[in-house]
């Protein structure tokens, strides 16, 4: 028996369901009446997924602009000289 099948949610369902005892299924009431975990704690992936797009695009914006800037800057005072 694998590791999964012997400890996964199901398998612990379905032993207690053998047994009969009722707290257990008093125990599994309770489990199937809570939301979800992910209900209750959202994650927050994909907020920083976006965050973390915004700033990489700024970024290489701002590299942009300031590679124009000197190289116009550099480039057009030695146009003048030679």
């Amino acid at each position: 028996m694998s590791r999964k099948e012997k400890f996964s949610r199901s398998a612990r369902r379905r032993k207690h369901h053998e047994t009969g005892n009722p707290i257990h299924n008093e125990l599994e009431e309770q489990e199937s009446k809570l939301p979800p975990r992910a209900k209750k704690h959202p994650s927050s992936k994909a907020k920083l997924t976006k965050l973390y797009y915004n700033v990489v695009f700024v970024l290489f914006v701002a590299l942009v602009i300031f590679l124009l800037w000197y190289g116009n800057s550099y480039y057009s005072s030695t146009n003048g000289e030679n």
